[in-house]
């Protein structure tokens, strides 16, 4: 069952580990686009990482992952002794000269993890539609296993 909660534009659901694992569905939709536009752009030195993951450690030791679904850009530097350097370079398409990259389907989209529990951030609720509509097809049919 999930929870509702907003603020100003944002929304933010208390979900199940089902939902979360609906989600990586959709995410999983976009993977293989995604890694092929990797491919195709790979000589400019650029690639679109489509999720950021980072942990925070609260005072109590309990861990939080977060997930950020979007389209966060990097160059890619490769040293002498064959070491790779990712540089960060910010979410808007950092050359003009790249072709457009596929969307992500779950841009504007935050998960956080912790303690068993699940919440996602919503951007907007234009983004919760969307989101949902593409999570209907995940949902059980009456008569099916």
């Amino acid at each position: 069952m999930s929870e509702l909660k907003g603020s100003s534009s944002k929304l933010v659901l208390k979900e199940s580990t089902a939902m979360y694992v609906k989600l990586n569905m959709v995410f999983t939709e976009a993977l293989s686009e995604i890694y092929e536009y990797n491919n195709k752009i790979r000589d400019t030195g650029y690639y679109l990482k489509p999720v950021h993951m980072s942990t925070r450690r609260l005072a109590d030791g309990a861990v939080v992952k977060y997930y950020y679904y979007g389209r966060y850009w990097y160059r890619v530097e490769r040293g002498e002794s064959g070491s790779v350097r990712w540089i960060y370079l910010g979410r808007e398409k950092p050359s003009p000269q790249l072709p457009d990259p596929p969307r992500n389907p779950l841009e504007g989209v935050v998960v956080k993890k912790y303690n068993g529990k699940i919440e996602i951030e919503f951007l907007s609720e234009e983004v919760l539609r969307e989101v949902y509509e593409r999570l209907a097809k995940y949902e059980k049919k009456p008569g099916s296993p």
